[in-house]
């Protein structure tokens, strides 16, 4: 009997151990565990390719700040060539510069799965970097090719994975940690933003959209969940003893972050009685959830609307890591000029140095042979075909480089011109000048990248090739200059919207554009915001001279309307594209039309012998598509379209619509995804849920810029060069006859003695 009873209690005593380790994991209720694909932070999903002797390829991943990292699983699926040599080729998989495992390349078993645990000591609370470094070899003398295209080891970017284990910190409740608890570094972010009242007024439209984009612009292109919802006060129950110190809003609506925003009178109710007495002004507070410490509710008050205002826009402001406490009374704003020019943007007829667009000294060598400038173009930045804009290079490359060494120029990735290596003794030029065509460049985010190719003077396979001369460097005095240009562009044009957001932003304002929203469900609210927010993408900075309304009368050229479809709407679209009502009409494509543009004998001569862009102009294609008009409507799709302003020969008309049974968020969650996004064009796309896409160009455009002289005649000039010939000969000719008569009446008169020799 005893026996058995020991073997009982042995039993019981195992079993405990062994669950152990998950009861203890279950206990912890912040415990976050997260898979991604390798391909989730690379800019396209392809396989991670390592070629020639030595190789390596680095990814960065985000570690939030809100979380205590554990550890970060990495499982791998490689394939390497199967004529590397056995004893000579690996793979080191380093985390933040630490060797976190090797793997052996076996040329008969090529296909490999590998997993390692990289430790917490190793990781940090911010981007880590995972290098994947490779040495391989096909013999074991170093007579090799060290660029021989057997030599290659691919990482599966799709199949392998990454997995952090964390545990979700305590929220840190001071107003200096915003740039913690909201950043790029969150894979993705949710928040919910509360209504305290039935009525959805303008002012809490507005104050919506600060918020909105005060968040997308901490969280840059990291997605963004949003929810409105109204809420009503909540009773705790009468058990709980802490009840008049706990936000009076039920936990089962606070599924993530929230913000609750309005007047005092208007949120009163829902705040404890210290949150309540310190609202003495325009207030902006941070404070834990009652039910998940993990998660925070701001709340942005004030005495009176005005005061409501002045702290949202505080909100939208705070980046500097102040105040360094949990609420404070913003007293005044001063936004000093207001400029209409967004940050990192050119305006033409200016010269800015490298480091303007945040670009430092840059070394190409061997391991690192690029580096890129980016810089922001206005949507309406017109000039003639041969405006140049000039880069002036600070350059310098060593010695004993091979004469086929050159640092190419690419354009948004396309190859534009070279500069070729060729000093046997190395150079360094102050002022090194290339031109490249305004042409060329587009409007919105333009990337200019240096690629260097640098090959050693000596080489072959069985001779040593030293590379510590390979070295070039780009400093960042360098300089490039726009020339001056007038400001024109075709509209609607949805690929401009995409590139740019004009004309709903231009440059950092949004004050000759109204928001209207067709309905006020919360699904079109958080929509209208979301799509605002967006718009910071373009100004990098909150738009403030921002009009979100529901009113009818707009008075701004430029408009969006979001919502709803219903029977009240119908009657907005009279003059739209797409005719939506009772009966419907959509445009199919079908053919198109062809205009050649005709040009005169004058002209092409001076395009033949003295224009420096001698190419004929193209052809106007103009879409000829068929009307369907039919009963059915939108039914799953959603819709945006663009089109001329019916009361504003200036403006432009936006409409985002879905069906009143559809969610107009989830379908906008989905067209800003880069992949539909970045195929916007024409002035019409329908999607789906799916990301079937569909786009086309229906109805007329117009050219919409500067209305005055010069613009005008520089559009028509650059369009009919021989018409401005035609008239600047004449007047140099009657500008050599006048010229002509005054010397010779100033002869007559100075020396009247000589007159009569002159003819």
């Amino acid at each position: 009997m005893p026996k058995i009873i020991f073997i009982i209690i042995y039993f019981v005593y195992f079993l405990l151990s062994a669950l152990q380790p998950a009861l203890a994991k279950e206990e912890s209720p912040g415990a976050l565990h997260k898979t991604w694909p390798l391909g989730h932070f690379m800019t396209n999903d392809e396989p991670i390719q390592l070629k020639n002797t030595n190789d390596s390829y680095t990814i960065n991943f985000p570690i939030a700040d809100r979380v205590e990292p554990e550890s970060v699983e990495l499982k791998l699926v490689i394939s390497n060539s199967n004529l590397l040599k056995t004893n000579r080729a690996q793979l080191v998989v380093l985390i933040n510069g630490f060797v976190a495992g090797q793997i052996k390349l076996d040329p008969i078993n090529s296909e490999t799965q590998a997993k390692f645990t990289l430790a917490r000591e190793y990781l940090k609370n911010d981007y880590n970097q995972l290098t994947f470094r490779v040495a391989q070899h096909y013999t074991d003398s170093q007579c090799e090719d060290s660029s021989a295209p057997e030599l290659w080891t691919r990482v599966n970017s799709i199949k392998s994975t990454l997995t952090i284990n964390a545990d979700k910190k305590t929220v840190d409740t001071r107003l200096s940690q915003l740039g913690s608890l909201i950043n790029d570094r969150l894979g993705s972010y949710s928040l919910s933003i509360l209504r305290s009242e039935d009525t959805v007024s303008d002012d809490y439209l507005y104050w919506g959209a600060i918020v909105t984009q005060g968040v997308k612009l901490r969280l840059k292109y990291v997605p963004l969940s949003l929810n409105e919802q109204r809420i009503k006060p909540y009773q705790w129950p009468q058990s709980n003893s802490t009840q008049n110190a706990q936000f009076a809003i039920d936990p089962e609506q606070l599924k993530h972050d929230a913000v609750l925003i309005g007047t005092k009178q208007q949120i009163g109710s829902f705040l404890p009685d210290s949150i309540l007495q310190s609202i003495q002004g325009a207030y902006l507070g941070i404070f834990r959830q009652d039910k998940a410490p993990q998660r925070f509710i701001l709340i942005i008050s004030g005495i009176d609307n005005q005061e409501v205002t002045k702290a949202v826009q505080a909100f939208a402001l705070l980046n500097l890591g102040l105040p360094d406490t949990a609420w404070t009374i913003i007293k005044d704003i001063d936004f000093g000029a207001m400029a209409s020019t967004s940050r990192q943007t050119v305006v033409p007829g200016s010269t800015y140095q490298f480091s303007r667009f945040g670009f430092t000294d840059s070394v190409f060598d061997r391991t690192n042979s690029s580096t890129n400038l980016a810089f922001y173009i206005p949507a309406d930045m017109y000039s003639t075909e041969e405006a140049q804009v000039s880069i002036n290079l600070d350059l310098a490359y060593g010695a004993a480089l091979r004469r086929d060494s050159v640092i190419n120029i690419k354009l948004n990735g396309l190859f534009n011109q070279a500069i070729p290596l060729k000093e046997a003794s190395g150079a360094h030029y102050s002022n090194y000048q290339i031109n490249i065509p305004l042409r060329s460049f587009q409007p919105g985010l333009n990337n200019l990248s240096f690629e260097a190719v640098l090959t050693p003077s000596e080489y072959g396979e069985c001779s040593f090739i030293q590379t510590g001369n390979l070295i070039a460097s780009i400093y960042q005095n360098s300089t490039l200059t726009f020339p001056k240009t007038g400001s024109a562009a075709t509209l609607p044009d949805l690929k401009l919207f995409e590139r740019t957001g004009f004309p709903l932003v231009k440059g950092a304002s949004a004050d000759q554009s109204a928001f209207r929203l067709l309905d006020t469900s919360s699904d079109t609210i958080a929509s209208a915001w979301h799509f605002i927010a967006h718009l910071t993408t373009f100004t990098h900075a909150p738009i403030f001279d921002l009009h979100i309304t529901q009113d009818k009368n707009l008075s701004q050229p430029n408009q969006l309307l979001i919502g709803k479809l219903s029977e009240k709407t119908h009657e907005i679209f009279t003059e739209a594209p797409i005719e939506l009502g009772k009966l419907n009409q959509f445009p199919y494509v079908n053919q198109e039309l062809q205009r050649q543009i005709e040009e005169s004998f004058g002209e092409w001569l001076y395009r033949t012998f003295l224009s420096e862009n001698s190419k004929p102009v193209a052809a106007e294609i103009i879409p000829n598509n068929a009307l369907i008009t039919q009963t059915s409507g939108l039914g799953e799709k959603y819709l945006l379209m663009s089109y001329p302003a019916p009361a504003n020969d200036e403006g432009v008309v936006f409409a985002l619509l879905s069906n009143k049974e559809q969610s107009l968020y989830t379908g906008l969650s989905e067209l800003l995804t880069p992949k539909l996004w970045n195929q916007l064009q024409g002035n019409i796309v329908v999607w789906d849920k799916q990301q079937n896409f569909n786009s086309l160009q229906q109805g007329d455009t117009f050219t919409s810029g500067e209305k005055n002289t010069k613009l005008t005649y520089i559009m028509h000039f650059s369009r009919h060069p021989w018409q401005w010939l035609a008239i600047i000969v004449p007047l140099l000719m009657l500008s050599a006859w006048l010229i002509h008569k005054l010397l010779n009446r100033y002869q007559k008169n100075a020396h009247p003695q000589a007159s009569g020799h002159v003819d």
